[in-house]
């Protein structure tokens, strides 16, 4: 009961384009590591770490320091992701640490293939939040 507290419904914010389409690099791994870091961050959120290789691996802290603010930040950094793979990029997935003044509280994670899956149409924006919803953990 707990952890649904941090999930964040997410279905429209997933599944749906944040930017332009100037965000979407077309070219190799750095722009599109540099063009999710930028859209993280255009959100407000402090990346404290970022490293690609077959996932892509992100400690970051929200906006907003508060239970409401990690709910903001998981709809914001989930749809920076969705944007990144919808243009191309191919990591197998996103691992997600969330710290407030240093502290782990959260972690969650999106995967490539249910990004796919949503636009291959065999699940649907809720499916594909839920499952995002359902990966967060919630540390202390």
């Amino acid at each position: 009961m707990l952890r649904r507290r941090w999930l964040v419904v997410a279905a429209a914010a997933v599944a749906g384009c944040s930017g332009g389409a100037d965000d979407t690099p077309t070219d190799g791994g750095d722009a599109y590591r540099t063009a999710f870091r930028t859209a993280v961050e255009r959100e407000g959120h402090a990346v404290r770490s970022l490293s690609v290789d077959d996932r892509v691996r992100l400690v970051y802290s929200p906006a907003e320091p508060t239970e409401a603010g990690v709910r903001t930040s998981v709809e914001d950094v989930s749809r920076a992701f969705f944007d990144r793979v919808y243009g191309g990029w191919k990591p197998a997935g996103l691992d997600a640490r969330v710290r407030i003044d240093g502290d782990l509280v959260a972690v969650w994670r999106m995967e490539r293939a249910w990004i796919e899956s949503y636009l291959d149409g065999d699940i649907d924006r809720e499916e594909l939040a839920a499952r995002v919803e359902d990966s967060v953990e919630r540390r202390s």
